[in-house]
Formats: structure tokens, C-alpha cells, sequence
């Protein structure tokens, strides 16, 4: 599983002539964003990775909702993972 450092550490690498500290504001700036869609129950895809989106669920026993986050898997990276 891959850490919000090493995604500073993988795009720092990637695009040279970004510091260690842009590439830190590029990922906080972007997971922000995410988030805030998220927060808005904006669905979000990323192609070629997956989508987001926030689905409410019902406490057992309970009618009570709560949010949480679904992940569906890129058909192509499905494709990719088998054996």
C-alpha cells in the first residue's frame, strides 16, 4: 500500500525539477480536493485506476445511517491483477 510520502517521493522523482516540498503541496492539494468532493458525495473517477463515491449504510438493528466510501476497481486493473 502506497503512502502519501511515497506518492511525494514517486512524483518528486518523476518531475525533476519539482522540490521535495512542491511535490508535498502538489499531493496535499490534490487529496483536498478529493476529499472535499467526497464531502459533497460527488462521485470521482480516476480513469485507468477506479471511482469513489459515498454510499449510506444502516447500523444493524438500527435505522440510523452513516457514509461510507466505495471503491470500484478500474475494469482494466481488474483485468491486469489476474493470474
Amino acid at each position: 500500500m502506497a503512502t502519501k510520502n511515497d506518492l511525494i517521493e514517486a512524483l518528486s522523482k518523476e518531475i525533476s525539477y519539482l522540490s521535495k516540498e512542491d511535490s508535498s503541496e502538489v499531493v496535499n492539494l490534490v487529496l483536498e480536493y478529493l476529499t472535499e468532493m467526497l464531502v459533497q458525495h460527488n462521485k470521482i473517477e480516476i480513469r485507468g485506476f477506479g471511482s469513489f463515491s459515498i454510499r449510506s449504510r444502516k447500523y444493524a438493528n438500527s435505522n440510523k445511517l452513516y457514509n461510507t466510501v466505495y471503491y470500484r476497481m478500474a475494469k482494466n486493473v481488474m483485468d491486469s491483477t489476474t493470474i
